[in-house]
């Protein structure tokens, strides 16, 4: 009889993000994943080089065991454990069906099957916040050091990558941590239990050649815009199963529709009707008298999220395809807010500034205290991700500019490169170049996303506003 495979921290960790990833990582070989991407694996290597460089200053203690011999690896971490070990680094904790290798264990005050003292679980994490996911893995993690030390510890921890530490209590979570564990065991005993729902992690998912085709195949409805979980079932308890039955699907009266909202059933119906057609469905919009966005520029930006920093700035103005190109490269953290003053500064005084996402607000939030930065700046900001996904429905769910660009404009987003590789662009001999093209071909995209999506829903008037009828900004003093 085949063992059953351990259920890991990793597992938790998916399980959060996808259920059906969790599954896929239980029952499957790890053959059948897709190559991680080079930036993929640049980001790994960042995680690992972070943990390294922390635990180096604790003085660790790490088991000894031959590769994979987990057995062997818990009973050198007992040893360590009983020895009163500060630190313990990748500790083996193996119980029943569960295997945790949590980064650090750390002798605290407190009797325990060891002795006076116990251990808490911290993991090396290079976010810059704590996240539930995170949490859960290190109440896994406790629950199964509880095994062994014969107590659970009160808290655990979570090391961000400035070095600060986020304390939770674990009896917080040890609840939700159990229904995760219980589910888990569901989906390793039949798989079958879990199936694919399309959600804005799918793209960096190591399963995405698999789910993505098998989605497509059968017509999920999951690929229409606007759908949740919960409409999806819903949906399929009242017969409409795939994205044919859902366009044209007509119910009488709300049992019929599963008693969803009749303006939530057009709208899935237009989603589905627009996947059919293999293009984007403009919708008419309400329009507000002070928007000019015809008038405006698009200003973007490319960071480098664990370094924390804004590798490319650009700007087009006017937003279309004509528009003047402007780029600042900033070399250091200190020169980043002075390039955006200076692209800012020669576009015309009220301009809107168009954007995408939250990316670019957060950065100049983080920066203007620092630099007493004008208020009026943050006031002439307008998201376009929001008007996008508003003004339109679109052949297949949407949650970031590529997929925008994929089904809005039918073109390639990934043809200049990932954003995500901005960071490892920014190591290599040809990463200016590189963060240049990128940040001129998202603009690009943006400006005809604005042409064909948002000026098809305004007044022509409007749309056609010349960018020039405003007067330049006025130089600062020498």
């Amino acid at each position: 009889m085949t063992r059953a495979r351990s259920i890991t921290g990793t597992h938790v960790y998916s399980y959060v993000k996808c259920p059906h990833l969790a599954a896929l990582d239980l029952s499957l070989p790890r053959s059948e994943r897709r190559p991680g991407h080079e930036w993929e694996e640049f980001a790994k290597q960042r995680g690992r080089d972070f943990e390294a460089q922390f635990v180096a200053a604790l003085g660790v203690q790490a088991p000894a065991y031959p590769e994979r011999d987990f057995a062997a690896g818990a009973a050198a971490t007992l040893a360590l454990l009983r020895a009163g070990t500060p630190y313990v680094h990748q500790a083996v904790l193996v119980g029943d069906d569960r295997l945790g290798l949590p980064d650090l264990l750390r002798k605290i005050d407190g009797a325990s099957d060891l002795g006076d003292f116990h251990y808490e679980v911290l993991d090396v994490k290079t976010s810059g916040r704590m996240r539930g996911d995170q949490v859960l893995q290190v109440v896994f993690y406790a629950q199964l050091l509880a095994q062994v030390q014969g107590r659970l510890p009160s808290h655990g921890g979570i090391v961000l990558k400035d070095g600060r530490e986020e304390r939770f209590r674990i009896a917080d979570y040890t609840a939700a941590c159990d229904e995760v564990l219980a589910d888990l065991r569901r989906l390793r005993d039949d798989p079958a239990r879990s199936r694919p729902f399309l959600q804005g992690g799918c793209s960096s998912c190591h399963y995405d050649h698999r789910c993505l085709p098998e989605l497509t195949a059968r017509g999920d409805l999951s690929l229409v815009a606007g759908m949740s979980r919960g409409a999806r079932a819903i949906l399929e308890g009242v017969g409409c199963r795939t994205v044919d039955d859902l366009a044209a699907f007509h119910p009488e009266g709300p049992r019929a529709r599963g008693h969803l909202d009749t303006a939530v059933i057009r709208r899935l119906r237009r989603g589905a009707e627009a996947l059919r057609a293999g293009a984007p469905l403009v919708e008419a919009r309400p329009k507000s008298p002070n928007e000019r966005l015809g008038q405006g520029a698009l200003v973007h930006v490319l960071t480098d999220p664990y370094a924390e920093r804004a590798l490319a700035i650009g700007v087009l103005h006017p937003a279309t395809a004509d528009g003047r190109f402007a780029v600042a490269l900033p070399a250091e953290q200190d020169d980043e807010w002075p390039a955006f003053e200076r692209l800012i500064g020669e576009l015309p005084a009220r301009a809107p500034l168009l954007h995408f996402g939250p990316t670019l607000p957060r950065w100049v939030e983080g920066r203007a205290y620092a630099h007493e930065a004008d208020p009026a700046v943050e006031a002439r900001f307008v998201d376009l991700q929001k008007r996008l996904t508003g003004a339109a429905v679109y052949p297949r769910a949407v949650f970031d500019l590529p997929d925008l660009v994929r089904f809005g404009l039918g073109r390639d987003p990934l043809r200049a490169g990932h954003h995500g590789a901005a960071g490892l662009w920014a190591q290599q001999a040809d990463g200016s170049e590189r963060l240049r093209a990128k940040l001129h071909t998202d603009l690009l995209d943006l400006a005809e996303l604005k042409a064909r999506i948002l000026d098809a829903a305004m007044p022509v008037a409007e749309a056609a506003a010349p960018a020039a009828a405003m007067a330049p900004a006025a130089k600062p003093p020498a």
